[in-house]
């Protein structure tokens, strides 16, 4: 009598082993492909409110459940006349209402769930600009806007790259460093969240050191100030002329970098921001979001000395310019 059990055994379990081998090596070869891909885009989801916008492929159904819960509600993005808290002198510059500082500390799902009518496309800005998920829930009067918005930015997306830094700040996750948070986001002083100080940056903000004494946080614009002398403006990664309402981010990867300005100004308008950058780069394109009127290009690209310069004559809440390295 022919026995076959061991035989057919050996011969599944080869098959197994097979398909297994075969299995593990497609998810590899699939991570491995999304790995080089990098971190995908932000993604814009936005409420019943903004339906049409689905139909029209500009943006994602907003979640619900769970899938939801992981999305933390933050204020819309405005221009206001005095800060919306105590910690903060309030100064004859208009105090501009960013969530950018809470993106920093690692927020990286938000729900903009109390838009005011004209605050949906720069929420959309904002989000794309920090690299973060958000759910929109935008007023009915904003929902044709926010579609021309969105179909900019979706003309533009691509993975994200590192943020670019060079002062790194011990968070102590109390509201005082909140607010310390703010005002160098609102300075345009590029930093980065750090859990011990990193010798690859130029300056390490650290409450309760000689340079910053913890009493220091009581008044964020004087600390801002006081990190803005400590760097030496010879050393800041981006300035910009012309505006005291428009936020800027920087990313890079050594090979290419990305510009984001974001304008947070009552009409959503700037003109002749000059903008400098440490390094030489080249811009290699640029992408003025202007409404209805003609986008403009670059003018006046300098490189003077180890920096590089240039002006957008105008450009409507966001605009984004892609550099690379000058050789």
């Amino acid at each position: 009598m022919r026995r076959w059990g061991p035989l057919r055994w050996r011969r599944t379990h080869t098959f197994r082993t097979w398909a297994i081998a075969c299995g593990m090596a497609l998810a590899a070869g699939v991570a491995s492909s999304l790995a080089a891909q990098g971190p995908r885009p932000a993604q814009i989801y936005v409420t019943g409110a903004g339906a049409e916008l689905l139909t029209r492929g500009l943006a994602h159904r907003a979640p619900s459940g769970a899938e939801a819960a992981a999305f933390r509600e933050v204020p819309a993005p405005a221009l206001r006349n005095a800060p919306n808290s105590g910690y903060a002198q309030a100064t004859l510059a208009p105090w501009v209402e960013s969530n950018g500082w809470r993106f920093q500390r690692g927020l990286d799902k938000a729900s903009y769930a109390n838009l005011p009518a004209g605050a949906a496309p720069l929420a959309a800005a904002e989000a794309f600009a920090f690299g973060v998920d958000a759910i929109l829930n935008p007023d009915p009067a904003d929902v044709q806007e926010l579609g021309n918005l969105l179909g900019f930015l979706n003309k533009q997306a691509q993975p994200s790259r590192p943020a670019l830094a060079n002062i790194g700040v011990m968070d102590d996750g109390s509201p005082e460093m909140g607010e310390v948070l703010n005002m160098l986001t609102r300075r345009n002083l590029l930093y980065r969240v750090v859990t011990r100080p990193d010798r690859q940056l130029d300056l390490t903000l650290q409450l309760g050191t000689p340079d910053f004494p913890r009493s220091a946080a009581a008044n964020p614009s004087d600390l801002a100030a006081r990190v803005r002398e400590k760097l030496g403006d010879d050393k800041r990664l981006v300035r910009i002329y012309g505006t005291t309402s428009t936020i800027v981010r920087l990313t890079g990867d050594g090979k290419r970098s990305r510009l984001f300005l974001l304008s947070y100004s009552r009409n959503r308008i700037q003109q002749d921001v000059r903008v400098r950058l440490l390094g030489r780069f080249r811009p290699v394109t640029s992408a003025a979001y202007s409404g209805a009127a003609p986008e403009q290009q670059l003018v006046d690209v300098e490189t003077p000395g180890a920096s590089t310069e240039f002006t957008l004559p105008m450009f409507n809440t966001i605009a984004i310019i892609d550099l690379e390295p000058q050789k």
